[in-house]
């Protein structure tokens, strides 16, 4: 299965493999957390986020911007199939995602 992963580190989006065997625990590896968050972005995709993320905050802290909404740490575009709630490929591009993506400090974050 495919997911886009927003790396706030390397500050770039990118396509990369979600194991369909072990789904969550791949999450967690490209997150890079180990409890996970959707925020919806359409009828058929989510963002994965660390839902620990705003408790963990340093100086060091980077961001995203999706929408106008800043969420912390790596995010993983993935497809939902609402009637089963099973992971699938997402519908989105990497060039819309990369289209709608601003990368942030937490300086930046706090002045927003």
């Amino acid at each position: 299965m495919k997911g886009i992963l927003i790396d706030v580190y390397n500050e770039n989006v990118r396509m990369v493999e979600v194991d369909d065997k072990n789904v969550l625990k791949s999450w967690y590896k490209h997150i890079g957390c180990s409890m996970v968050e959707p925020v919806d972005i359409n009828s058929h995709d989510s963002i994965m986020v660390d839902e620990e993320g705003l408790l963990t905050l340093t100086n060091e802290s980077k961001f995203f911007s999706y929408n106008g909404n800043a969420l912390c740490g790596n995010g993983l575009v993935v497809g939902v199939n609402r009637r089963n709630g099973k992971s699938v490929d997402p519908t989105s591009t990497v060039d819309k995602i990369r289209s709608m993506v601003k990368f942030h400090t937490i300086q930046e974050v706090r002045r927003m």
